[in-house]
């Protein structure tokens, strides 16, 4: 691609020197560019060839245009700098809330594995009591209402 561009530029250059080349006597003529503003008195220039004015804004235009990339490839670096700011941000906060939820996660297991010795004991406290609810131990000790 950067030879495609380089060639495309020689070729307009050679153009641009073969117009001026063919057209050297109607650029040549010389041109006085006047200002006439009301509030102002009249200005006008010294007398300068036509090729001369043509160059100048040939120049003119491509300073504007370099000094609009140039201010372009600016804003679009501080655009980039502004972003990676956000995403270091974004990815410090990401860093810090899975510190803490690892360490709420730590906490919640400490719980989880005392919850579970809770439910190991449970059944073996259970097993005393009958379907009803009574204790089965003060049933085995109470007298049968039915024996006499």
């Amino acid at each position: 691609m950067r030879y495609i561009k380089v060639f495309l530029l020689a070729v307009f250059f050679f153009l641009a020197l073969v117009f001026f080349f063919q057209n050297q006597g109607a650029l040549s003529q010389n041109m006085v560019l006047t200002l006439n503003l009301f509030f102002i008195p009249s200005m006008s220039s010294i007398p300068l060839p036509f090729y001369f004015l043509v160059i100048l804004a040939f120049a003119c235009g491509a300073l504007l245009t370099l000094a609009f990339l140039v201010w372009d490839k600016v804003n679009m670096s501080a655009r980039l700098m502004k972003k990676k700011w956000q995403i270091s941000s974004l990815e410090r906060e990401l860093k810090n809330s899975r510190k803490k939820l690892e360490e709420n996660a730590a906490c919640s297991g400490f719980l989880r594995k005392a919850a579970a010795s809770e439910q190991q004991f449970q059944p073996l406290a259970g097993q005393g009591k009958a379907a009803d609810g009574k204790d089965v131990a003060e049933d085995a000790l109470a007298p049968d209402p039915d024996k006499p």
